[in-house]
């Protein structure tokens, strides 16, 4: 590892010829003085501090059709090689070496999962155009460890994994090679799985265990299906939804069900937990149930293209459409809190809320139950986070775009910690705990060590 001082040129000035002792120890005694002068001062009002270096763990060559993900030691780097090929490679950060490599068509993306060690999702193919396939790999040794044909959601914590299937009358799928009449209606699976002459009759949700690949149940066809996150000691769960607005909450390993809560008029699509609250989105409804007895505090009619609803840290966000707002709510009772009118984007960092502008430019810091501004942070250019538990790097260049000022804002921070400037002009970067990695402009991708948040007694 090396640690590199990137801040003003410096180099040792010629040493000067050695004065006379009467004069050297003059010369000693002024700078004494005024040595003792600047601790005077500096008991006074200390100076800031300088920023802290950075260390620079790893970096590679990366064109410009390559990828990365960066997560804990891990780097994995994606390299086209052409005919829709693309080798993916593993890199402990700790040893500096590369761990695996391997070669995939990939054509939409790579995500990664934590998962006792890590697990590596990647997709072949387009859903579109078959042959289509999720391969779940073991990111220490690039092992498969399952495959399917279809997309699927990993439960890290649960050990499974999630396939919900849309499913269409028999002979309904589009041939692209063969289209049907331009006056025939088409249906758009959504995932992207394909196009149909008719309407879709439901959803199937399958589970597979992560570590053996094994199916472990199939569910019937229902309406819709949303996964339930694990609440107040409540596990993870599987709400599927009839069409007669029956709601079930089934068992994710076994599929048994386990509790019938109050129903809604359409099909559940998605589910979040904040606090002892559980949000649930509906085609044309949003509900809030208690997280612990599944009992249901309020519902509100809300169709999908008037808005949309998440967890904003201890609130919700509603993201109106017509007319243009976002509106915290008590996720107890519904009520709006606090609401703007400008047309901006939150997102939960740590304690706070973090605003953008509809351009990507960040704009504050906001506390979530009162929608007051912490931290305004106009000025820097560009933010990065992995997640909300890890700090959110902020970016702000010069204007040539040679030079890039970085600081961070920890989850529990009310300030900007600011890191070195660094010679080049970034972009893409990801943030994990205590690490970064971004694109550089000379054709590469760095990963860069900042030192951890200092505690409050220092």
């Amino acid at each position: 590892m090396a640690v590199i001082d990137l801040g003003e040129e410096r180099y040792d000035a010629p040493a000067a010829p050695v004065p006379p002792r009467r004069v050297r120890r003059r010369r000693l005694r002024t700078t004494a003085l005024a040595l003792a002068g600047a601790l005077v001062l500096g008991a006074g009002g200390a100076a800031a501090p300088m920023a802290p270096l950075l260390t620079e763990l790893y970096r590679a060559p990366l064109d410009a059709g390559g990828d990365f993900t960066l997560t804990g030691d891990r780097l994995f780097v994606t390299e086209p090689l052409g005919g829709g090929a693309h080798r993916v490679g593993a890199y402990d950060l700790v040893r500096g070496r590369r761990l695996w490599s391997g070669t995939y068509r990939i054509e939409q993306q790579v995500g990664l999962y934590p998962h006792g060690g890590l697990l590596m999702v990647v997709e072949e193919g387009r859903q579109q155009n078959r042959p289509f396939q999720t391969l779940v790999l073991d990111a220490d040794t690039g092992q498969t460890r399952l495959s399917v044909q279809s997309h699927l959601t990993v439960l890290p914590e649960e050990r499974v994994a999630l396939v919900v299937e849309e499913v269409f009358p028999a002979g309904s799928r589009v041939d692209p090679d063969n289209p049907p009449p331009v006056t025939t209606p088409i249906y758009h699976a959504s995932g992207g799985s394909g196009m149909y002459t008719a309407p879709s009759l439901g959803e199937t949700g399958r589970v597979i265990d992560l570590d053996t690949g094994r199916d472990l149940w199939t569910s019937p066809l229902v309406a819709g299906i949303a996964t339930v996150p694990a609440a107040t000691g409540r596990p993870t769960a599987l709400l599927a939804g009839h069409w007669d607005g029956r709601l079930e909450l089934r068992d994710l390993r076994t599929g048994a069900v386990r509790q019938r809560i109050d129903p809604a008029a359409s099909p559940p699509r998605y589910a979040e937990v904040t606090g002892d609250s559980l949000l649930v989105r509906f085609e044309s409804h949003v509900a809030v149930y208690s997280a612990d007895l599944r009992q249901r505090r309020w519902i509100r009619a809300m169709p999908a293209d008037q808005g949309s609803v998440n967890v904003c840290g201890p609130m919700l966000c509603l993201d109106r459409h017509d007319p243009v707002a976002v509106e915290g709510l008590d996720p107890l009772t519904g009520d709006t809190v606090w609401r703007f009118t400008d047309q901006v984007w939150l997102t939960p960092h740590g304690v706070h809320l973090v605003e953008y502008g509809l351009d990507g430019t960040i704009r504050r810091a906001v506390d979530p139950r009162t929608g007051r501004t912490v931290l305004d942070l106009t000025g820097w250019t560009e933010a990065n986070g992995f997640s909300s538990t890890d700090p959110l790097l902020l970016l702000r260049r010069t204007r040539s775009g040679l030079r890039t000022w970085l600081g961070l804002l920890d989850p529990e921070g009310t300030a900007v910690r600011p890191l070195d400037p660094l010679p080049f002009a970034l972009s893409s970067c990801q943030v994990t705990t205590g690490a970064f990695a971004c694109r550089t402009q000379v054709g590469d991708v760095r990963v860069w060590r900042f030192p951890p948040q200092p505690t409050p007694a220092e």
